[in-house]
């Protein structure tokens, strides 16, 4: 639908999304899964791609303001071979409601009828709109129907917080992609011509404080990386976060780098519990986009690892 039809709609205004409720078998998006048609005609989010995606688009086209369910079955006759069936459905979204979209937010449905109606959420910033969204909420933490079937929850995508020390080329690679993985990225830098907020993902929070002494406490769940322009910087940041407890913390370094490094961290008697130096996977190469990738597939391991009970190696 064209954004002429809906002249007082801000242009990245959801005005409807398909939203995947039910998984059986395979498919290429899991619960929870999303797609929002904005008001200037653009869609935002994904639901997998492919024949179900395209149709799921075509849905929101054809009618944004009618509830409906959608099943599919993921078969060669619709020239999906994954095997599986899911549902979607079409939820319109009211205008008063169009900051529960923003990332952050948590989203509650009601059920009538089969269809399902976006009744109210809380937002990034935590302020709850809908008289029942804080108790359905509750508790909740992976999106699906309650027990009683009257609601289905989409609770927050939880942000891993990651430090991001260095706005230089890979520093700014890595936040694109991360902001993209969920992580909530903060990114430090003191120099202005690269401290440039321009130059990362909207989401991103850019300092120009990098000061050790000056930085506030870190979260216990924290990813620090490490990518200063100065190796005499990179290690004070090291020093200055060897001694508290963080999910990961994590250098850029040669080989030679890291062993200087340890070795001074010994002789300081500073021993992180989870030290990366270098980081990433080995062996993909040296240009910024190369080592983004790198790193983001490590820390993607590690949390695939950690959210299935397995020992980190």
């Amino acid at each position: 639908m064209s954004a002429s039809l809906h002249p007082a709609a801000a242009p990245e205004r959801p005005l409807a999304e398909a939203l995947i409720t039910e998984v059986r078998g395979s498919a290429p998006a899991a619960v929870g899964d999303g797609m929002c048609l904005l008001a200037d005609g653009r869609f935002s989010g994904t639901v997998g791609g492919g024949r179900m995606e395209h149709a799921l688009q075509a849905a929101l086209r054809a009618d944004p303001q009618v509830a409906r369910g959608i099943d599919f079955t993921l078969g060669h006759g619709t020239d999906q071979c994954c095997g599986g069936r899911a549902q979607a459905h079409i939820v319109p979204v009211p205008p008063l409601l169009a900051a529960l979209y923003a990332p952050g937010a948590s989203r509650v449905y009601a059920v009538a009828d089969g269809r399902l109606h976006l009744a109210g959420g809380i937002t990034a910033e935590g302020r709850a709109l809908g008289s029942e969204a804080r108790a359905a909420l509750a508790g909740a933490d992976a999106p699906g129907y309650l027990a009683d079937g009257s609601r289905f929850v989409l609770p927050a995508r939880r942000r891993t917080p990651l430090w991001l020390f260095g706005a230089g080329h890979v520093g700014r690679a890595v936040a694109r992609i991360a902001t993209d993985l969920d992580y909530a990225v903060r990114v430090f830098d003191a120099r202005p011509e690269w401290a440039d907020p321009l130059a990362f993902p909207p989401a991103a929070r850019v300092s120009l404080t990098i000061d050790p002494a000056a930085l506030p406490e870190a979260p216990a769940d924290a990813v620090v990386l490490i990518m200063t322009h100065s190796h005499t910087l990179d290690f004070e940041l090291l020093a200055h976060f060897a001694a508290r407890p963080l999910a990961y913390i994590g250098v850029i370094a040669s080989r030679s780098k890291a062993a200087r490094f340890r070795h001074a961290l010994e002789r300081e008697g500073l021993a992180p519990r989870d030290l990366h130096m270098p980081i990433g996977l080995p062996g993909l190469g040296k240009r910024p986009a190369e080592i983004a990738v790198s790193v983001m597939a490590e820390l993607l391991a590690l949390r695939a690892a950690a959210a299935e009970g397995i020992a980190r190696p």
